[in-house]
Parts: structure tokens; sequence; C-alpha cells
């Protein structure tokens, strides 16, 4: 048995004398509750779920788009990964601890991986560093970095 509530932004499942689904067929379950509620399904989503006895319970929430990120310590090892990279969507950061902080659409140069480390950047981590005025090129970055920096 199944009991199944769904909004927007959250989706719990109740599973009763059932094995849960897992992977893909949780996804297209968490899918078919907002598509019979009349909610626009998401394009992927978290979810958690918690056994006890019989019933397992699911919670999902849709999922943040992330883009590759990468952390650089300093402006030298920036421009040494961002002049040899070639993204169309790109954005730049301040880092709260000092540095720069590159968001790229996928797939990421490999330079960016050898000058710089990788950072967890979801679309929220993004909004939240425009809101706290942390952005410093807002889109193209790697273009504007090459045109102000290269030689």
């Amino acid at each position: 048995m199944r009991t199944i509530q769904a909004a927007d932004t959250a989706v719990s499942i109740l599973i009763t004398r059932e094995e849960a689904p897992t992977g893909r067929a949780l996804l297209a379950l968490i899918r078919q509750a907002l598509t019979e509620r009349g909610l626009t399904p998401w394009p992927d989503a978290e979810a958690e779920c918690f056994a006890a006895g019989e019933d397992t319970l699911v919670i999902a929430r849709p999922a943040h788009t992330r883009r590759p990120a990468f952390y650089f310590a300093d402006l030298e090892a920036l421009l040494g990964g961002a002049l040899v990279s070639a993204a169309e969507e790109s954005a730049l950061y301040l880092a709260r601890e000092g540095g720069y902080i590159l968001v790229v659409s996928a797939p990421a140069a490999p330079a960016l991986y050898e000058y710089g480390e990788a950072f967890a950047a979801s679309s929220l981590w993004e909004e939240h560093a425009r809101e706290q005025g942390m952005c410093l090129v807002p889109e193209r970055a790697l273009e504007t970095l090459a045109r102000h920096f290269s030689r």
C-alpha cells in the first residue's frame, strides 16, 4: 500500500508491506506522483528513504542543477586554467575564504582541474552568491578573462 503526498517542492511516499523502489524506479514513482496531481515532474530528484519494520517513508525534493565549478586560490591559478578553456557559459565569483570560484558549462576543460580544485556549486549556491555580492562576472566569464588578460 502506498500513501502519497505531493507538492511543487516535495513528495512524501509511505510504502507499507512492500519493498521500496530504488534508482530509476523511485524517480519514476516520484514523477508519477507529481503528474497525477497535475504538477510538473522534476527532471531529477534527491530522495531519502527511512525504513521501520514493514514501512518505508520516502521524502523527495527536486535536485538542484549543478555545473562544474572550481576554486582557485589566486588570480595566477585562475588565469592558468581559464585562458586555455573555452566554455561559453561561465560565471566568476569571489570565494569567502579568499580566491575565486569559476562555474562553467559542462564539460569542463582539463586545465581547470589542473589549476583549480573541484567545488560543489549548485544553482542555489550561485543564487546565494549573487545575492551576497560575490559575483564578479555573471556570464561569459572565460571570454571576459581572455579579453582582459590575453597577450
